[in-house]
């Protein structure tokens, strides 16, 4: 078999999300959150900003999250664009298909209209960080994390009726707050059960 006749399945999925994204106008997020993957997301929701200033129209935008999370400060960027986008009059929808987790979690939180599938699995927890180095830049690393989990929560309490004593409870007790559609549902963490 030739080198040109063979396609790897990783180019046909990239392809899917491309397509997906400007035709249907969703948006899937299928991987860790890190920076390429985040990247990707902004760099297609700049994409169909762009073509809607061209039509003159904002039309609804759908991201599909299966994400087990990853890098707080690249989804945090996402966030950032989308919560930026949902006051220039755009509505963000977020789905979760299986899974949001920690920055999974934190990005469907964002959207303009929440759903989940019936028998999708929804975790919240606070970030995590390793520290090395100094004992200062061990503080300074501390600190950071502990703003993080600051944003975080500020968020959190804004978007869901999750409350900040709930959330300083999962932080004493250091666990993953795991929760099916109905308890999401019933906390505001999504709006409606597919």
């Amino acid at each position: 078999m030739s080198e040109l006749s063979y396609v790897y399945p990783d180019r046909f999925l990239d392809e899917m999300k491309i397509n997906s994204a400007m035709r249907d106008r969703r948006i899937f997020i299928s991987e860790e959150v890190d920076r390429e993957s985040m990247f990707k997301a902004c760099y297609l929701l700049d994409r169909l900003s762009h073509f809607d200033k061209q039509e003159g129209t904002k039309k609804d935008i759908e991201i599909i999250l299966d994400s087990y999370g990853g890098v707080c400060y690249h989804g945090l960027a996402l966030i950032s664009k989308i919560l930026s986008m949902r006051e220039d009059g755009y509505r963000i929808i977020t789905t979760v298909n299986s899974v949001a987790m920690s920055m999974g979690f934190m990005i469907l939180l964002c959207g303009s209209y929440r759903r989940g599938l019936k028998h999708s699995r929804i975790m919240c927890h606070q970030p995590s960080s390793a520290t090395w180095g100094t004992l200062q830049d061990q503080i300074e690393s501390v600190e950071e994390t502990i703003a993080i989990w600051n944003r975080l929560k500020e968020l959190i309490t804004k978007y869901t009726k999750i409350t900040d004593e709930q959330l300083e409870d999962i932080k004493r007790r250091k666990f993953d707050w795991f929760m099916w559609s109905e308890e999401a549902l019933e906390l505001g963490v999504i709006d409606h059960i597919i």
